[in-house]
């Protein structure tokens, strides 16, 4: 990737990384904000892009998942800032067109997309969430009937559309690819075309070689361009489309979801918080609920789907309500500038949909403004019980703070769009987890433990990995001895 600037526009080259192969053709120019990106065109590589036939990942089965495992954990130890000049260049990029603000995209880039190459997690998710006995051979299984079959975990030829709102994303993606033994075409997004490409040119510097680099590309091409999306998204050339993004994506995704072809969509999610009573009649609890908060409102200055928009407060037999509340979103918002730089930090300009929505309310008291107004961050009180209606506005450390009587009205507006609901105290998450999950749910956690990459987990109600790979049955005849053989 090179950055240059012609009549004070900012041109960046950003190749393209097709199964160890890197293209510097840049022969396609696209704009995103103020930066003009060049590509190579990907109308000249549609051949190359797919695999052809699935048994070509045969190579990816003949090793152990072991030593794929130890061939991203030494990926991982490449990608610091420090070192790999192909991140130093990623970095250089992103920290003038990411949402994300210096300190923040730093820390990500020198220190977290590491993390998700780390071997010890890797394998806790392969045992957990796979089984390492059906990734390395087939699982003799007995039903009651005394029918013997065997099961097996293959890997599949996927397309996955990444979302552009954190890097952590495409390097997840690498590491959900190879640990399934799957081969991937990834969409990279307009918003950040870079990440991926280079932690995929560090692998090549590795080893250009190793299966794992030969069965994952990386390239960009505008969403909707149907002759490339007739290659990357269709059946036969693929068997599983794996999608993050907005509405828009997900539904353009499904657009090619038939025979041969499933969708595993990680489609956007809004994440909430549930705050009891306590918060506001015990000093000491409202003060570490402040505290955990600012947190969850905080990581990465909001922009991931798990990062809380609107705080539900229990005010049902606190005495002087409107004043508690007001004082808690006062120390909310303190505890929001006292968070470390590189966990969060005000934002140099406010999002012009969510400034709008903040300069009214300012102006005409609803909802009322706690410390709001700056690329500070602030808390919105809707006193009438109800969130405001422009959710998705909702950035920049931005908290709606919803005072209620009682948690059953809540309970009706979740759904399967909330992803996380962060509780506090502790109590309240025993005993709200099993409604909350019924409701739609789909991560219910104590208040301040946002964040990690744990790839041992579902997300978003699903189950990434296993969907992910193909899950074949060889069925024995009853007549056959299935005391030897595997």
């Amino acid at each position: 990737m090179t950055v240059h600037t012609e009549q004070d526009v900012r041109i960046v080259d950003v190749p393209f990384v097709i199964r160890g192969r890197v293209i510097e053709e840049f022969d396609v120019e696209y704009r995103s904000g103020g930066i003009v990106f060049r590509t190579p065109d990907p109308h000249e590589h549609l051949m190359e892009i797919p695999l052809r036939s699935r048994t070509g990942m045969s190579d990816l089965h003949e090793i152990t998942i072991d030593e794929i495992i130890e061939f991203l954990g030494a990926l991982g130890e490449r990608l610091n800032l420090r070192d790999n000049q192909h991140l130093q260049e990623c970095f250089s990029l992103t920290v003038n067109a990411s949402n994300l603000t210096e300190p923040v995209l730093r820390t990500i880039y020198d220190e977290q997309l590491a993390q998700f190459f780390q071997t010890g997690r890797m394998k806790e998710a392969v045992e957990r969430r796979l089984g390492v006995p059906y990734v390395e051979g087939w699982v003799r299984e007995t039903d009651v009937t005394g029918r013997n079959a065997r099961v097996r975990a293959f890997g599949a030829r996927t397309t996955h559309v990444v979302a552009g709102n954190g890097p952590g994303v495409s390097a997840q993606t690498i590491v959900r690819n190879a640990l399934t033994r799957s081969d991937a075409i990834i969409k990279t997004p307009a918003n950040d075309p870079v990440t991926a490409i280079a932690i995929l040119r560090t692998m090549i510097d590795l080893d250009a070689d190793h299966p794992v680099t030969k069965h994952v590309s990386a390239l960009y091409w505008r969403g909707g361009d149907e002759l490339v999306e007739q290659v990357a998204f269709s059946s036969p050339n693929i068997d599983k489309i794996v999608a993050w993004g907005g509405s828009s994506a997900i539904k353009h995704a499904a657009k090619f979801v038939g025979p041969g072809v499933e969708l595993v969509a990680l489609d956007p999610k809004i994440s909430i918080s549930l705050l009891g009573a306590e918060v506001l009649t015990d000093a000491e609890v409202g003060s570490e609920a402040a505290r955990r908060l600012a947190f969850d409102v905080g990581l990465m200055n909001q922009e991931g789907c798990v990062s809380s928009r609107v705080a539900y407060v229990e005010v049902a037999g606190v005495p002087d309500p409107d004043d508690a509340v007001r004082h808690f979103a006062g120390a909310f918002f303190e505890q929001l500038q006292a968070l470390p730089s590189e966990v969060s930090t005000p934002v140099a300009h406010l999002p012009a949909g969510l400034r709008d929505e903040v300069e009214a309310a300012l102006l005409i008291g609803e909802p009322e403004v706690v410390g709001g107004g700056t690329g500070a961050g602030g808390v919105l009180i809707s006193w009438d019980g109800r969130p405001v209606d422009y959710i998705t506005f909702l950035a920049a450390r931005y908290l709606n703070l919803v005072p209620v009587d009682g948690f059953a009205s809540v309970m009706e507006g979740i759904s399967s769009t909330t992803q996380t609901c962060g509780v506090y105290p502790p109590a309240l998450r025993l005993e709200m987890r099993n409604q909350l999950a019924m409701a739609g749910v789909q991560r219910v956690k104590t208040l301040g433990a946002t964040g990690g990459d744990n790839q041992a987990v579902p997300q978003d109600g699903v189950e990434v990995l296993r969907r992910m790979c193909r899950w074949i049955v060889d069925d024995a005849d009853p007549s056959e001895d299935e005391s030897s053989g595997q």
